[in-house]
């Protein structure tokens, strides 16, 4: 059987980071061994160049552009040693795949049951896992993966309409439910249509993926706080990577993202590759710990976040990031104002009425940023519209072009050339960044 440490395993920071210095040349090691992409890259240095986990500033960085361009000169392994492959989804340039050993499967597994121990949640549970486990998506393989290492009950729902999420609900009574947040709302809607009342569900936790459901404070965002409302559970935040086979989770502290640190380290970058102190956003990079088939090395996430100081109040003394603001290649200048996608997605979940949206980026003729909500509805008023630039003004500090439509019309703008991910954000720019 496989084994991994994990995170109570060390009883200091100073203990928990000598761990990490190890395991970083061991990946060294390893990818500079056997991975075609790696020996060019590491030309020159060893794990002798490392003494400690510091000394990663040392090592080159990898980007999605390295992996687009010569996706399998990353793997490790015989092509007869993949027991899995999964992929990116492709929504930020051409899909990547990743290669899994039965060994990845079983780190992949430990990490999630850690997450959901960390959440509460155990044997005696039954959790309904409303996420697709097809089309080499990672997450639903994940969770399922996670919950049979706990020993969990698990429903497979999928993403099935939300009439069929009610229905399994309500006959399985699952307290426990995994989704998109988004999604999340358009179950209680369909519940508040057919009379169904929600505190009579059996739901009292819910994990929620996809979409950030806390404020750079650590509360509640206006998406979080609206399904708290709604379902009256608990909810939980969780930030997966498939690239790095690897999520930070979020425990009942409910205080920032818990890396796991036999499988991860994090750094936080600025534009220049240079380290960033706690509390400052910049992109995550991470590196990959006891990863077989395709382990990374100081990979550029291209996600903005920061990284919180000091041991969690659950008493864990991993590292911790903050909710993801966004997409570094997302970021908005309008008018001197820098602004993410998020901010305005935050807007729109608070105002009444607003069914779905998308956002669409452009460049005016002098280059600079536009931005064009199309916001789908039934209330078409000039009153509506106002509510809706108030309070996209009040959380993102941007007034934009608001445009109502049909929610239909709007979903097939969403799903538009048969994607299976919706698409919220639609970036036309002549020169992003």
């Amino acid at each position: 059987m496989y084994s991994f440490k994990g995170t109570t395993a060390f009883e200091s920071t100073d203990s928990l980071l000598r761990y990490q210095a190890g395991l970083l040349r061991e990946c060294i090691d390893h990818i500079s061994d056997r991975s075609p992409f790696y020996k060019r890259l590491l030309s020159g240095l060893s794990s002798s160049d490392v003494s400690s986990i510091e000394d990663i500033r040392k090592l080159p960085i990898t980007t999605k552009e390295d992996l687009q361009r010569d996706n399998w000169a990353f793997l490790c392994v015989p092509r007869e040693g993949i027991s899995e492959v999964v992929a990116t989804t492709g929504t930020t340039g051409r899909p990547v795949f990743f290669a899994l050993t039965e060994r990845d499967l079983v780190r992949l597994a430990e990490n999630e049951k850690r997450a959901f121990e960390g959440m509460s949640v155990g044997r005696a549970d039954i959790v309904q896992v409303a996420v697709t486990l097809d089309n080499l998506f990672i997450a639903g393989l994940a969770y399922y993966s996670g919950l049979k290492a706990l020993g969990a009950g698990i429903i497979r729902s999928g993403p099935q309409n939300p009439k069929r999420q009610l229905e399994l609900l309500a006959s399985l009574e699952a307290g426990v439910i995994i989704a998109v947040p988004s999604f999340m709302l358009h179950i209680g809607k369909e519940a508040e249509k057919a009379g169904i009342s929600l505190s009579g569900l059996n739901v009292k936790k819910a994990l929620l993926i996809g979409e950030t459901i806390r404020s750079t404070d650590l509360s509640s965002n206006s998406l979080g706080t609206s399904v708290e409302k709604m379902w009256g559970v608990e909810t939980f935040s969780t930030y997966g990577i498939t690239e790095a086979s690897t999520a930070f989770y979020e425990c009942a502290s409910h205080k920032g993202l818990h890396a796991h640190p036999d499988f991860v380290y994090a750094e936080i970058l600025d534009d220049d590759g240079n380290p960033l102190p706690a509390g400052q956003p910049g992109e995550l990079t991470v590196t990959t710990f006891q990863v077989e088939g395709m382990p990374l090395l100081r990979y550029r996430t291209g996600d903005v976040t920061f990284m919180l100081e000091g041991k969690c109040e659950c008493g864990s003394n991993a590292q911790r990031l903050g909710p993801v603001v966004g997409r570094k290649s997302h970021r908005l200048k309008v008018k001197g104002t820098t602004v993410y996608p998020g901010a305005i997605e935050n807007g729109l979940h608070a105002v009444d009425g607003v069914v779905n949206f998308q956002i669409c980026a452009s460049s005016d003729t002098e280059g600079s940023d536009m931005i064009l909500v199309r916001v789908g509805s039934e209330d078409v008023s000039q009153g509506f519209i106002e509510r809706v630039r108030s309070s996209i003004r009040s959380y993102a500090r941007v007034t934009p072009l608001v445009e109502v439509l049909a929610p239909s019309a709007v979903e097939a703008l969403l799903f538009e050339g048969g994607r299976r991910k919706k698409m919220t954000f639609v970036d036309t720019r002549v020169s992003k960044g």
